[in-house]
């Protein structure tokens, strides 16, 4: 079974998203411009980056940086080989941004989409 996944590995968008900037994230680009990999700040995401730890196994040829005093200030995932949990976290932020966005019912929402024909009863 082949799967389809859900944003562009190599633009990581989703559909509303497309200028999303989000502080404390670098992409990493190869010579054509495509996004090869991120870099993410602890120091701004470290919350994020520890749910992850608990909830994920990390692999161990993920790679940080550290200060002097070898405390990680910064995480690199490569799209390649860590696309997935870049994926969670990507989704994460944008939950983050749009945590005080006007929350629509459910009830609403398959109302909507039932008058739209989108959506059986």
């Amino acid at each position: 079974m082949q799967s389809h996944p859900v944003t562009d590995i190599e633009n990581w968008e989703v559909s509303g998203t497309d200028e999303m900037q989000f502080s404390g994230v670098q992409f990493l680009m190869n010579f054509l411009g495509q996004k090869t990999g991120v870099l993410i700040d602890l120091k701004q995401h470290g919350e994020l980056w520890a749910a992850m730890e608990e909830e994920t196994d990390i692999p161990l040829t993920i790679e940080f940086l550290v200060d002097e005093q070898g405390y990680k200030t910064a995480v690199l995932l490569d799209f390649e080989e860590h696309g997935e949990i870049w994926e969670d976290i990507y989704y994460n932020l944008i939950a983050l941004l749009r945590i005080d966005e006007p929350k629509i019912p459910l009830a609403e929402v398959k109302r909507s989409l039932n008058e739209q024909g989108k959506l059986s009863a």
